[in-house]
């Protein structure tokens, strides 16, 4: 199970993203990132690896329904009322 109060490894990283299917590329954009190469970022080891902020890798975790205590649900359509 995922420690959310610690930072995630690049290996963390990656496996999540595998486990959900997608491309960095992919990833990327269901968090808002501009594209897959700042996502490689994350997925880097050493000085050149970025760390993935707190937010960004919970929204990613729920996004993809691997985070360990939450899951998304879709919301019910509102009842249409006559006008």
């Amino acid at each position: 199970m995922l420690d959310l109060n610690t930072q995630p490894t690049p290996d963390q990283i990656l496996a999540a993203r595998q486990a959900a299917g997608h491309t960095q590329a992919q990833a990327a954009e269901l968090v808002g990132l501009s594209g897959g190469i700042r996502w490689s970022e994350y997925e880097r080891h050493g000085p050149t690896g970025r760390r993935i902020d707190a937010a960004r890798w919970q929204l990613y975790l729920l996004m993809t329904d691997q985070h360990p205590e939450w899951r998304l649900a879709r919301r019910r359509k509102a009842a249409v009322r006559p006008a």
